[in-house]
């Protein structure tokens, strides 16, 4: 089976994230797509809920998506999530794992921990978070020619709905209607997430 990766901090999940997902699943070789909730990012570190929280948002999410699952992997170790150990740690049950970036993350990835190991050794798919796609197929040519990469962009509309928005709407007491799933947004309210 050929599975995908896609991790993330998902503070909180929202449809951008389900809808990047879907057009993976659409429109690449994958079988399924697992979603790894980060348990404590790397590079974050700011109003962050709990990871059972945001782990129980992204389970809410998708339960309802066969194609879909969830793994606590990366909330169940200690320390923070680097992404080379989660990939490593899914290779040893899958035969082709492949790693969600949003094209954000694919001009960041060089300087990740063990980035030359992702960029060799695990199949890329790159979603379009900003519209100059010129910039983003330079970027994967570069990374195809230097590391051997494979790396995939997928042709989708650009979701520009971000976790920040919505935390900030949350802490306004504004409406985040539409922009999470309905069960997501009942949690967040029914737990109080994201007052601070």
């Amino acid at each position: 089976m050929k599975v995908a990766i896609f991790g993330g901090t998902f503070n909180p999940i929202h449809i951008g994230h389900l809808i990047m997902a879907q057009y993976v699943r659409n429109f690449s070789e994958v079988d399924k797509i697992i979603f790894v909730p980060n348990g404590i990012p790397p590079h974050k570190s700011f109003n962050i809920a709990l990871p059972q929280d945001r782990y129980e948002m992204v389970r809410l999410s998708i339960e309802d998506n066969p194609d879909f699952e969830i793994s606590d992997f990366e909330i169940k170790n200690e320390g923070p999530s680097f992404t080379i150990n989660t990939l490593e740690y899914f290779a040893l049950f899958y035969e082709k794992v492949y790693f969600v970036i949003g094209s954000d993350n694919l001009f960041e990835i060089a300087k990740w921990y063990k980035a030359e190991e992702i960029l060799k050794e695990f199949p890329i798919i790159v979603l379009p978070r900003e519209r100059k796609k010129n910039l983003i197929k330079r970027q994967i040519e570069e990374f195809s020619y230097k590391y051997s990469a494979e790396m995939v962009l997928i042709d989708m509309p650009i979701i520009d709905i971000s976790s920040t928005e919505i935390r900030r709407l949350v802490k306004e007491n504004k409406s985040i209607k539409y922009m999470v799933h309905p069960k997501v947004e009942e949690y967040i309210i029914r737990k109080g997430l994201y007052k601070e």
